[in-house]
């Protein structure tokens, strides 16, 4: 099966979800996130930013949708400029801001609460993301070398399928509370691909979170 039939079918599968989104209606709810992700090519962490809108199947299953935004910087040197008597670093710098789009399933154990005080949740996530890479360089003459270079700047679309593993914990702060507050920490797949490029934004996820029903 190739990866315009994947994707087909995983957004025909959000759209079903989201016209049947009234069924569910009644038992819905609202997460935020703020955390930090780690990406392996780059070999830096970013900002992660994610909404989730969550149907409760019931007490136990949760399934929803998520998209967000996350955000790497890095650069790297790229020669040596003379200022005086100084000599500084010439960097190259790349940004790149993805945004994925999930299709999550999420176990939760309410059981559990009175022994732990928390409740346990798993969660694994299937989709789509899209990143937008930007690099730059400024325009500077090596000192080094004495070999000149101009300012140069690219950007591209790289895309590919993702997915996604989380555990997790919740803790309501008062039993009349709605708000839950939650930590989750798990590994997210984001090999990602422009023409014959590709970039592997996989790794380490950690993120903290407030749920609000709706």
């Amino acid at each position: 099966m190739n990866m315009k039939r994947i994707s087909f079918l995983i957004f025909s599968l959000i759209i079903m979800i989201i016209a049947s989104s009234n069924v569910f209606a009644a038992n819905s709810e609202l997460n935020g996130t703020l955390g930090t992700s780690y990406a392996d090519d780059p070999a830096k962490y970013g900002l992660d930013i994610s909404l989730h809108y969550n149907w409760l199947l019931d007490p136990y299953f949760v399934t929803g949708l998520e998209s967000g935004f996350y955000w790497v910087k890095w650069d790297r040197k790229i020669g040596v400029k003379q200022q005086g008597s100084v000599f500084v670093d010439v960097k190259a710098d790349t940004n790149a801001y993805l945004i994925p789009m999930m299709f999550n399933a999420q176990v939760r154990l309410p059981n559990l609460k009175d022994k732990l005080y928390v409740t346990p949740f798993v969660t694994i996530g299937l989709g789509y993301s899209f990143m937008i890479l930007h690099y730059s360089q400024p325009d500077f003459t090596d000192s080094n070398t004495g070999k000149s270079y101009n300012a140069d700047s690219i950007t591209k679309l790289f895309s590919g399928l993702s997915w996604e593993l989380f555990f997790g914990a919740s803790l309501k702060p008062a039993a009349d509370s709605k708000v839950d507050f939650y930590a989750e920490a798990g590994y997210r797949s984001l090999p990602l691909k422009s023409g014959d490029l590709e970039l592997d934004m996989s790794g380490l996820v950690i993120r903290l979170g407030v749920r609000y029903p709706l």
